[in-house]
């Protein structure tokens, strides 16, 4: 509601009549007043001054409508001070919509004599209980719209209105109509302009307005988070100097064609340059503007900092590499694993019966490092596809160092000293022990190989503040990776040696991130790299440590072993007949299901392939329980197609071993499951 403004002045005091000398003589003067600029509630205190003294009325009010034309109600914006209350007067009802409609029709609303009027007139309705004789309203209006009314009131003896009078407000209402539809399209535009300064000014995208040539006349604040730059240094310089020097034509050709009338591309991805030198990954469309008085035409351009989504694209890009990569390694450690086993398992058996022929000897040993060689690229294979995560245990990660870093040190090149710094009281983490043994044997050989000259490699245990991760770090005093080099390092086979030796960082971050965990590198050139590890806590406490075995133990027993590879079958079963157990052979799931049923009584062990024709190893042993529920078995298997392994064993498999694995592992596994300590075995 506006801002009630009395009505001063009006006829001689106690006359009642109106004026006939100022009436056309006051018109100027109003139209003078609207025309001045003033504030909204100054320009209606004076407008009604000068109404007052065109009409001679002892009073009256200016009604407005509201802002939102759906609603129909008129509110006051002036009224006299003592005549009546405007509000309760002119009160909405049918009676003041009856009158509305007819100013609409027919312009204003005469009534020289109140009383006169049927009681029926919607006047006569609104005024009646108000000491007013003669009254007229005057609508403003502009061209269909009724933007309000003048209501002026003469009390005392009713007088006709003269026709000097009506004339000189006609002229008023056209006077004062154009000025209210002005000052509200000031308004709106007012309004339209804030809303849109805000929206560009709080939009995250680049909003820039160019001329035809391409210069930046008008740049959003979104380019000081974007690119670093504040928009006042945009404003008025070439934007060929934001952008990569490979876009810049494409980007100022873009916006001469919009300028030209040609359609813009949907959207135009190139990279605009900050304030540091470096490069953004953005997108942009454009569109056309109206040309302004000048003649001139410009372009309106919406710049979207897209780097986030390309890495995004290139994280999907990357899992459907992984993904393709696991399909291909999973067919080739299921296939390639079956053929390692019966090369190593062969080797090994050979060089117990031919290891003192100094002839066969080195050709035996080429054979056993060239298979180790294919074993750990095939893990390393399935270690970047985020595989081979057998079956997980809790251990503390001093328990895995203790075990890995004798070896390491052993294998290091002179000049190179390793130290360890383990935290106090770590909690375990849940991992793949064999996979975790990768990780540390690979970052120490990663740094070593990166000191050609010596150096230090220090290995450190410790507790991340914050979410509570396990911290591994593995340092060098090496020379570090430099800037070009750093974002490949992830990349699978990526080396700077003049010679690979496999997947590298590649398949650590594999293993890291199918454990759940996050691995980070920094390094300074000249100041060495940092490679730090981390793993979440595990749920479950820390197993026991097992104990450790002392050469090979003869063992006794009877053990089915069910493998459809006849190779393998036939190398792991002669591994067992040296270890000191008898041996079933099946041929199959199926196989191996009849001959327990007709031997169980006999069988101390059954070991399984997990993918056989006819009948998996998982689907034999279910079989196998229902005929001998306290069957006890060893599930073994190149490859875990089904991603379940640590769910198969736990679901009734005493021990899980991966192809290839050798005859010592073996041995040890056996014995476990048959409760025979390695001790005990020995005597």
């Amino acid at each position: 509601m506006g801002k009630a403004i009395p009505f001063p002045g009006g006829s001689p005091k106690g006359t009642g009549v109106p004026s006939r000398d100022v009436p056309i003589s006051a018109v100027p003067r109003i139209a003078r007043i609207c025309a001045l600029g003033l504030a909204f509630d100054e320009l209606l205190d004076e407008v009604c001054r000068e109404i007052l003294a065109v009409s001679g009325a002892d009073g009256g009010c200016l009604f407005l409508s509201p802002r939102d034309e759906r609603s129909k109600t008129f509110l006051p914006a002036a009224e006299s001070g003592t005549l009546l209350d405007a509000s309760v007067a002119y009160r909405p009802g049918p009676a003041l919509e009856r009158l509305l409609d007819r100013m609409r029709a027919e312009g204003r609303v005469q009534a020289d004599d109140l009383s006169l009027l049927p009681a029926s007139d919607p006047l006569k309705r609104l005024l009646d209980p108000f000491p007013v004789r003669s009254a007229l309203l005057v609508p403003l209006r502009f061209g269909t719209r009724l933007l309000g009314f003048v209501a002026l009131h003469v009390t005392g003896a009713p007088k006709p209105w003269a026709d000097q009078v009506l004339s000189a407000m006609d002229m008023v209402s056209a006077i004062l109509s154009a000025a209210l539809e002005r000052r509200r399209a000031e308004d709106r535009l007012r309004a339209s302009e804030a809303r849109y300064r805000f929206l560009t000014e709080h939009s995250p995208d680049l909003i820039t307005l160019h001329d035809a040539t391409g210069r930046i006349l008008y740049a959003s604040p979104a380019s000081l988070p974007m690119l670093g730059v504040r928009p006042e240094l945009m404003n008025g310089s070439p934007v060929e100097g934001f952008l990569h020097p490979d876009d810049a034509g494409k980007v100022v050709a873009e916006i001469r064609r919009t300028a030209g009338g040609e359609k813009p591309d949907a959207s135009l991805p190139y990279r605009m340059r900050g304030a540091d030198g470096r490069f953004v990954d953005v997108e942009s469309s454009s569109t056309p503007l109206p040309e302004g008085p000048d003649g001139d035409r410009r372009v309106l351009r919406v710049t979207r900092d897209i780097s986030g989504r390309r890495k995004m694209e290139a994280r999907l890009a990357e899992s459907q590499t992984l993904s393709t990569i696991g399909m291909l390694a999973g067919g080739v450690a299921h296939e390639f694993n079956n053929v390692l086993a019966g090369i190593q398992g062969a080797v090994e058996l050979l060089s117990m019966h031919a290891g003192g022929n100094p002839q066969a000897r080195p050709y035996l040993d080429v054979i056993r490092r060239m298979a180790n060689r294919a074993t750990e690229l095939t893990r390393q294979l399935l270690a970047y596809s985020r595989q081979g995560k057998y079956t997980p245990t809790s251990i503390p990660l001093a328990r895995v160092l203790s075990e890995t870093l004798p070896t390491i040190r052993t294998s290091l090149p002179p000049g190179i000293e390793l130290s360890e710094v383990c935290g106090d009281a770590l909690p375990p983490v849940h991992v793949d022990v064999a996979q975790m043994k990768q990780i540390v044997m690979g970052l120490c050989l990663n740094a070593a190989e990166a000191m050609t000259g010596g150096g230090r490699i220090s290995v450190r245990t410790s507790r991340e503040t914050g979410d509570g991760r396990v911290v591994l770090e593995v340092s060098d005093t090496g020379p570090g990776i430099d800037a070009k080099t750093m974002p490949r390092i992830f990349d699978p086979f990526f080396t700077t040696k003049a010679v690979g030796r496999g997947m590298g960082l590649a398949a650590i971050r594999g293993i890291v991130e199918n454990h759940g965990g996050e691995i980070r590198v920094v390094s300074r050139e000249g100041k060495g790299t940092t490679c730090a590890v981390l793993l979440p806590v595990s749920s479950v406490p820390a197993a026991a440590e097992p104990p450790s075995a002392e050469g090979q133990p003869a063992g006794a027993g009877r053990v089915l072993l069910a493998d459809d590879e006849e190779d393998v079958r036939a190398v792991v079963h002669a591994m067992l007949e040296t270890l000191g157990y008898e041996v079933i052979e099946a041929r199959d799931g199926l196989d191996a299901v009849e001959i327990f049923r007709q031997r169980a009584a006999e069988i101390d062990l059954v070991i399984l392939d997990l993918v056989m024709p006819r009948l998996t190893g998982e689907a034999a042993l279910a079989q196998m329980r229902r005929i001998a529920p306290a069957v006890r078995a060893i599930l073994v298997s190149g490859y875990d197609e089904s991603g379940r392994i640590g769910e198969i064993v736990d679901a009734g498999f005493g021990g899980f071993l991966q192809k290839p694995f050798r005859r010592q592992d073996l041995g040890k596994k056996v014995r476990e499951l048959l409760g025979v300590s390695d001790e005990s075995a020995a005597r």
